[in-house]
C-alpha cells in the first residue's frame, strides 16, 4: 500500500473512529460557559451538547432563562480529539518499520 495513502486512510479512519467515540460516549469533558442574569457559571458538557445536538439540555436551560456560550478551551479539546490524536496515529504508522524489512 502506497505510504500517503495509508497515512490518508488512517487519519481518515481515526478521525470518524474519535470522533464517533465521543458522540456516543456522553463524556463530559467540553466546557461552556452557561450564562444568566446574575452570573455566569463554567460547565463541562458531553460532545453532543457541545455541539448543540441534545435538546434536553437546551430545554432546560429555556425554562430557567440561560443561555450557554462554547469556551475556547471546549473548541481546543474537540480539535485535539478529532484532528490531534488522529494526525499522531497516521504519522505513527507512515514511520513505522515494516516487520518484513529487516536489517542484516
Amino acid at each position: 500500500m502506497d505510504r500517503k495513502l495509508k497515512f490518508i486512510l488512517v487519519f481518515l479512519g481515526s478521525g470518524a473512529a474519535m470522533f464517533l467515540i465521543f458522540y456516543f460516549y456522553q463524556a463530559e469533558i467540553f466546557d461552556v460557559n452557561v450564562i444568566g442574569s446574575v452570573a455566569t457559571k463554567e460547565v463541562e458538557v458531553s460532545l453532543q451538547t457541545f455541539l448543540g445536538i441534545d435538546n434536553s439540555f437546551k430545554d432546560e436551560l429555556a425554562l430557567s432563562n440561560l443561555t450557554y456560550e462554547r469556551k475556547l478551551s471546549g473548541w481546543m479539546i474537540l480539535i485535539i480529539i478529532t484532528v490531534g490524536m488522529p494526525l499522531m496515529f497516521a504519522y505513527r504508522s507512515l514511520i513505522q518499520k515494516n516487520p518484513t524489512e529487516s536489517k542484516e
